[in-house]
């Protein structure tokens, strides 16, 4: 009668052990998240200009303005390809006078002709500014430094948010006791690229010397953020 005790209680333990087992070895998931900032320096620069003409009448204002555009065109080809030149925005808006007492009255016509200039060579920049000013360029809207291609440093940014998600991951593993397993899924965040603006006043620059009001374009930062998914073991793998 006692053998047939033990026999019992041993084919229930048995299976008991065989699930503790199971659980023990059974995968734990790790979700880690790595982020990385790579600094370069930009490559590429562009610039609105606008050219600006002011006459009695719209068609007098839209003649002269085309014709001072061609002319600050003309300029600019000495020095950059005609590629790199393109209008993005013409237009003619009238000029008002507002009396005390009345209606607003027509004075004449602005017309305004927006050019973006683009100048892959950044040792050019400074000389492209100064033969928009002296073509006759009324005003420098805009100016941002970029990359001709952000690949190379946007792969860099991804393989240091990787390699410090792995890293987290192996350090979160050993502080709980765990074996790392697989890795199980990857989960990319659109790396954000920044550009620094640069405001160019060009009263400043027809006033600076030669040696003066250089434009520093700074740095362009590529973050990259990236999940990492691994299994983890409790047990002996």
């Amino acid at each position: 009668m006692l053998r047939n005790s033990c026999a019992l209680l041993l084919c229930c333990l048995l299976p008991l052990a065989a699930q503790n087992k199971r659980a023990a070895e059974e995968p734990t998931t790790l979700l880690v998240h790595g982020e990385a900032t790579v600094s370069v320096e930009p490559d590429i620069a562009d610039l609105d200009v606008g050219v600006i003409s002011q006459a009695q009448t719209s068609q007098a204002a839209a003649e002269q303005n085309a014709a001072k555009s061609k002319q600050f065109v003309a300029q600019l080809q000495r020095l950059i390809p005609p590629t790199a030149i393109n209008s993005v925005n013409i237009s003619i808006n009238p000029n008002y006078r507002y009396p005390k007492d009345g209606a607003a009255v027509v004075t004449g016509y602005t017309a305004s002709n927006t050019i973006r200039i683009v100048v892959s060579d950044l040792l050019q920049l400074r000389s492209v500014i100064e033969t928009a000013t002296q073509a006759g360029a009324s005003s420098i809207n805009r100016l941002t430094f970029d990359l001709k291609d952000e690949k190379a440093a946007r792969a860099r940014a991804l393989s240091q948010a990787a390699a410090q998600a792995q890293s987290g991951a192996e350090a979160l593993a050993s502080s709980l006791k765990l074996h790392l397993g697989k890795l199980t899924r990857v989960e990319e965040v659109q790396p954000v690229v920044i550009s620094p603006a640069r405001e160019v006043e060009v009263s400043a620059l027809k006033e600076a010397a030669p040696d003066q009001g250089a434009i520093a374009p700074g740095t362009i930062q590529i973050h990259a953020s990236v999940n990492l998914v691994y299994t983890a073991f409790s047990g002996r793998l």
